[in-house]
């Protein structure tokens, strides 16, 4: 089952999920260097109702085209998870509106933990109100929709040790509608994961550079050696045209310092797609 998140929204200027406008989690990802052994996550409850989450772990497997493929528990030994050597708590929460809650993690590692990466997702179900719940045990059928999101969190193993490489990167441009999308297919090398900012910087020919498309905060998971990003239409009017295209991605937050690409490559306007009308 492919499970691409459709309930969180990325505001890929800033660092948080906003899931279906009712919850706000900060970071969007956890990562556990070789030294540190707690971490925290913040929940904000953004609505106007008081609303209950059951909190619990899902393995995932990264696509190379983004999102994930759930993992069913029997064959999640088959992937390096992160789960069995953490806990967390609360194990569930009630927030009303504008309240906010901490969730704490805390990690053991276990003795000679081979080097590399560990992976599960801390999943948040949201629970149907107490007030639903009762009428569905009526005579009548109620459908109520569960929303779940979850946060990656990551186990680095080892001096960390990873690098990417830029396949290609081209542009879509939909005229008509002002928008488009740059695609980046990038090679991945190292035992750990990447994560940081992916922008799309233009400089027309004889013109000035600016960024026409960003995804913030995207993970190049360690399972895998290539992937596909899709970078978020973000300067509106575009004038197809000769020119320079850079790329670049760099980390963030625990993964700042790091500058995995700043690649240029030379555009010209037949190489820019042009969507239909």
């Amino acid at each position: 089952m492919k499970t691409f998140l459709p309930l969180i929204f990325v505001l890929f200027f800033l660092s948080t999920f906003t899931a279906s406008a009712n919850l706000l989690i900060y970071p969007v990802r956890v990562s556990f260097d070789d030294k540190e052994r707690t971490a925290e996550l913040t929940l904000t409850n953004t609505s106007q109702t008081t609303n209950t989450y059951r909190l619990g772990w899902r393995e995932n497997k990264a696509l190379p085209e983004g999102g994930y493929e759930a993992v069913e528990k029997q064959h999640a030994t088959e992937l390096a998870i992160a789960s069995p050597m953490l806990r967390f708590a609360p194990r569930q929460v009630t927030l009303k509106p504008g309240e906010r809650q901490v969730i704490k993690l805390a990690l053991r590692r276990p003795r000679n933990l081979a080097d590399g990466e560990y992976r599960s997702h801390l999943l948040f179900r949201a629970l149907p109100p107490a007030k639903e719940a009762r009428e569905g045990q009526g005579t009548s059928m109620q459908i109520n929709m569960i929303m779940s999101f979850a946060v990656p969190v990551s186990v680095q193993q080892g001096t960390y040790n990873a690098s990417v490489a830029m396949d290609s990167a081209k542009i879509e441009y939909h005229p008509g509608k002002k928008t488009g999308v740059v695609k980046v297919t990038m090679t991945r090398q190292g035992m750990h994961s990447s994560s940081g900012d992916l922008t799309a910087y233009w400089t027309p020919t004889g013109g000035k550079e600016r960024m026409i498309a960003k995804l913030a905060d995207y993970n190049f998971w360690a399972e895998l050696q290539q992937a596909t990003a899709n970078l978020i239409w973000a300067n509106g009017e575009f004038e197809p045209g000769d020119g320079t295209l850079r790329i670049e991605y760099k980390g963030v937050r625990d993964f700042s310092g790091n500058t995995y690409l700043n690649n240029t490559i030379k555009v010209k306007k037949s190489d820019i797609q042009i969507l239909a009308q």
